[in-house]
């Protein structure tokens, strides 16, 4: 497998570039896969030997990595924060080729601005973003996006990308079976925006801002493959970065989840864990709010995403989506717990009342 890595200070555009090249090549046929580095280390409060969690992170991706290919992909695009004063990052088997996007002040402050980042968490930013650039190691290819358009941008990468021909890979013996040590998940489920990753989120903050090490994930960002059957590849993928926020001693999994992902497939890869399965029960109202309050932008970008900017008719269609879901029965070991009318914190305290303390 070929992965392609694109790093960079926030506001080069290495999110946005990589989504746009992978779902190029999806479009091309390419059995391709996406993940945010970003998403895989979610973990706080960081451990004192790591305290940006960069460790923590590449543990994750190399874990990841290898599902992706067990998975049957070839080509990888991973995004996300780097750690600019080591060479790459390497991953056993793999083809790795990493680059350094980079972008003036003024351009990264414009696209910061864009998404909403103002005041002292903008110019906090900026200033570690240009720190970084100073000093990113010499062996990192860096290609500036300063005046580029995303398709440009998107152009100029593909052209330095040279994957390494299939048959040129060496095979990997498989890996063995991982397990979790003991440990206790909230999986948090329902219907598409009935509130899985806010109340999870929310649930989370509390515990990072109490001082409680926990890990949050949300499968969905786990879960990008096309081209090939790729349905377990997400699951999998949970489960490395699950053992990855073990290895570091947090004894909370916090995970939103898919409805479409039964309590069975979650107990059959997490076996050691204990699970619970939480099924969030939310309004038409509720949920017609969140889909406009997204539609306008609202809430953190993330990859995928297709209620941004989405029409009426496509509003109307995840409305009757959740509906068909809301319907569907209630399956073994699954807790409902009812948000309707309920604030975020609110829902994330009924919530909680389903976590039993250690």
């Amino acid at each position: 497998m070929d992965l392609l890595r694109l790093a960079g200070a926030p506001g080069v555009g290495k999110s946005a570039t990589a989504w746009a090249i992978a779902q190029q090549l999806a479009r091309e046929g390419v059995r391709c896969g996406y993940v945010d580095i970003d998403q895989l280390g979610m973990c706080y409060p960081p451990p004192d030997d790591d305290p940006d969690r960069w460790g923590l992170k590449e543990r994750a991706l190399a874990g990841v990595a290898e599902e992706f290919r067990r998975a049957g992909v070839d080509r990888l695009v991973v995004s996300g924060v780097a750690w600019p004063d080591d060479p790459p990052p390497q991953i056993g088997g793999i083809s790795v080729q990493s680059i350094w996007l980079d972008a003036s002040e003024i351009t990264r402050r414009d696209r910061l601005g864009q998404r909403g980042t103002t005041g002292g968490q903008l110019e906090q930013y900026l200033a570690a973003g240009t720190a970084e650039a100073a000093r990113v190691e010499s062996s990192w290819e860096r290609i500036s996006t300063d005046e580029w358009s995303l398709d440009e941008t998107v152009e100029e990468v593909l052209s330095t990308w040279h994957p390494v021909a299939a048959e040129s890979i060496t095979a990997v013996r498989p890996l063995a079976s991982v397990t979790a040590a003991a440990h206790r998940v909230l999986w948090l489920t329902g219907p598409r925006l009935a509130g899985a990753s806010r109340i999870g989120w929310e649930i989370a903050s509390e515990e990072w801002g109490a001082g409680h090490r926990l890990g949050f994930a949300d499968l969905a960002q786990l879960s990008f493959v096309w081209n090939n059957d790729g349905r377990a590849v997400g699951l999998a993928n949970l489960v490395r970065v699950h053992d990855a926020f073990l290895g570091v001693g947090a004894d909370v999994f916090v995970v939103a989840a898919p409805l479409e992902i039964s309590p069975s497939a979650v107990r059959a890869s997490l076996p050691s864990a204990e699970v619970f399965f939480v099924r969030l029960v939310a309004s038409d109202a509720d949920v017609r709010a969140h889909a406009t309050s997204r539609r306008r932008g609202d809430g953190p970008a993330l990859a995928g995403d297709d209620i941004t900017g989405a029409s009426d008719a496509a509003i109307d269609e995840v409305m009757r989506d959740f509906r068909t879901q809301s319907a569907l029965p209630i399956r073994e070991h699954e807790q409902m717990v009812d948000t309707r009318g309920l604030s975020l914190a609110d829902a994330a305290t009924a919530v909680r009342s389903f976590l039993p303390a250690e």
